[in-house]
């Protein structure tokens, strides 16, 4: 199955218990059904980000295989892996899981293995604030309180992610506006790394959420050089190509310091 609507489909279809409908899906996912719709079509190519997890999660398959056609369909117990039956020295067959397949005699391939959280391996709870919402043009009034909810995620896959700051660093905001599309999309959630403040340290051509003219805001930052600090050679981008609707700004490296910092963006339903 080479693309996104056969796969989906097929998953639909061959779903325990019961078959999976698209107005299920859906409402599992969170989007509306023309969107599930778009997929199956063919019309809609690509499922990505959170939308990826949560239908992966409602069919009960793999979301590498679901998003690429990578992998296995189906996560297998945690008694069961790739690999295939072992023999014990008698020669006789063993249900023991065997951790690697020996290609030749210089290589080894590991076996992957998929099982339900049980609480053996550490996993860090990130705070999600579903209501403050970073604007990508002119700014919300939203500050982090109290989060509204938390996401647990395995260290491991975060990493597998591409997120490389500390886990207790995280935490999850959502977007609004349009001026940072196609990088950031709509209503998404934010990973963000709230360590990465410092105006001093800031990483030119990164994306900063911060608080700003009594809004919350985000934009692609770009450092000038100039020691100069009353010239205004700091650059907040949009990566909206709409220029006209959404023009960049130039700041001061005072004005640059006169800002909140809350954090950098590190993901958003992709590495950046």
């Amino acid at each position: 199955m080479k693309t996104l609507a056969e796969r989906l489909k097929f998953a639909m279809e061959t779903a325990t218990p019961k078959k999976v409908r698209g107005v299920d899906l859906a409402r599992a996912v969170g989007v509306k059904p023309p969107s599930v719709s778009d997929w199956l079509s063919g019309k809609s190519k690509k499922m990505e980000g959170e939308n990826l997890l949560k239908a992966s999660k409602c069919l009960g398959v793999n979301p590498t295989w679901l998003a690429n056609g990578q992998g296995e369909m189906r996560p297998l117990s945690q008694s069961q892996t790739l690999g295939t039956m072992t023999q014990n020295q008698s020669g006789q067959s063993s249900s023991e899981p065997q951790l690697f397949t020996q290609i030749d005699k210089n290589f080894r391939m590991a076996h992957i293995r998929f099982s339900k959280p049980d609480g053996s391996r550490p996993t860090v709870k990130i705070p999600v604030y579903r209501d403050v919402k970073a604007a990508c043009g002119d700014g919300f009034e939203n500050f982090l309180e109290d989060p509204s909810d938390h996401v647990e995620m395995e260290p491991m896959v975060l990493k597998m992610l591409g997120i490389e700051c500390k886990p207790e660093n995280l935490k999850i905001i959502y977007s609004v506006e349009d001026s940072m599309w196609p990088t950031v999309p709509h209503d998404k959630p934010l990973f963000i790394d709230v360590s990465d403040r410092d105006p001093s340290a800031i990483k030119s051509g990164k994306i900063y959420v911060f608080t700003y003219a009594y809004g919350c805001r985000m934009k692609r930052i770009f450092m000038g050089y100039n020691e100069d600090e009353n010239k205004r050679n700091i650059r907040l981008a949009s990566d909206n190509p709409d220029k006209n609707e959404y023009p960049d700004e130039w700041i001061t490296k005072e004005q640059l310091n006169e800002i909140n910092f809350i954090g950098r963006l590190v993901w958003t339903g992709k590495e950046l």
